[in-house]
Order: structure tokens, then C-alpha cells, then sequence
């Protein structure tokens, strides 16, 4: 006879399925709860400053990974049609 799954494992078992099929999704999902957490405990505006140097050193971090000139990867970053000195 086979032995039947707690709640706990059919539960990861489910979310580790999910995570082979749809990451991009899972971790939408992973990043919500925890600005939502976020926000409950410390309020909007904390948790948006914090997001908000997260993004840009992501943004930072991304340019200096491609390597070459910082300022002609900030310039590739964005359509063509927003920057003037082009």
C-alpha cells in the first residue's frame, strides 16, 4: 500500500512543480508577498526607498557586467528615440 503525503510535502512538492514549469511567475509571486510583507511592517514609503536602490543597483550592477564604456550601456538601456545627444 503507498503511503500518502503529508500536507506539508504535497504543498512543496506542488510549489517546487511550479517552479520547474513557471519561475518567472513563481518569483513575481515570491517578490509580492514579500513587498507586501514589507509594506505591513514598515510602511510604503520604507519599503519603496529600499526597492528603489535595489532596481538601481540592479541597474548598475547589469551595466557593469556587459563591461565597456558605463555611460554608452546607460545609453543602450533606453530607446533610441528618448535621447538627444544621439
Amino acid at each position: 500500500m503507498e503511503e500518502e503525503k503529508s500536507f506539508k510535502e504535497a504543498l512543496l512538492d506542488g510549489i517546487r512543480l511550479q517552479w520547474e514549469k513557471k519561475p518567472g511567475t513563481m518569483l513575481g509571486v515570491l517578490t509580492g508577498i514579500i513587498l507586501a510583507v514589507g509594506i505591513l511592517l514598515f510602511g510604503f514609503w520604507s519599503v519603496f526607498f529600499v526597492a528603489l536602490c535595489a532596481g538601481l543597483g540592479c541597474f548598475i550592477g547589469r551595466n557593469v557586467d556587459k563591461g565597456g564604456s558605463f555611460i554608452d550601456n546607460v545609453r543602450d538601456s533606453f530607446p533610441n528615440n528618448i535621447h538627444r545627444w544621439r
